[in-house]
């Protein structure tokens, strides 16, 4: 595969939930785990096979296993503070099971900018289709568009990984 440029676009997310784990001290993917592999019952591994089984995940497949199918990272802006998290999205009315020691919370219908970039081969494309995303996300320029960033607390950003078939990164914005 070769990695093409990245598409962006503004869009409407509607109300959900996001069933999470969360972290105060991460710093990026890799740290975030570093961490949580510290916490018993919300290391990596524990916390992924509890959110294979959440069935009715908007961003993947239900009865994927092992795949992380749906499981996505976050970063929830919370005023003062702005935890990375990771867990899946759901749908507004979910009212199933929340094991512990995910967390749940309900996010309003919000406009986000979407950076999108299709399938993409993991082992050799990965680094430089980050640093791709990082800088189209650092150079954005807001004033050719009705819209400014939006880290107001509730506001949830969203960083969706699936090699297969895309990866996205949400960014919350509001019209000026």
């Amino acid at each position: 595969m070769a990695l093409t440029e990245l598409k962006f676009y503004f869009t409407t997310v509607p109300a959900h939930k996001f069933m999470h784990i969360k972290n105060y001290e991460s710093n990026g993917y890799f740290d975030f785990w570093e961490k949580q592999d510290k916490i018993e019952g919300a290391d990596c591994c524990t916390v992924c096979d509890k959110l294979d089984y959440i069935k009715s995940k908007l961003d993947g497949e239900d009865g994927v296993f092992g795949k992380y199918s749906g499981q996505i990272m976050a970063r929830i802006f919370e005023g003062d503070k702005s935890p990375e998290a990771y867990g899946v999205r759901l749908q507004a009315d979910y009212s199933g099971e929340v094991p512990t020691p995910m967390l749940m919370l309900d996010v309003a219908e919000s406009e986000y900018l979407v950076f999108e970039h299709g399938p993409f081969d993991y082992e050799t494309e990965c680094a430089e289709l980050d640093r791709r995303f990082n800088a189209a996300i650092a150079s954005f320029d807001f004033s050719q568009t009705e819209y400014e960033l939006d880290n107001s607390r509730g506001r949830v950003q969203y960083s969706i990984f699936d090699p297969e078939r895309h990866e996205k990164r949400l960014i919350p914005v509001k019209r000026r």
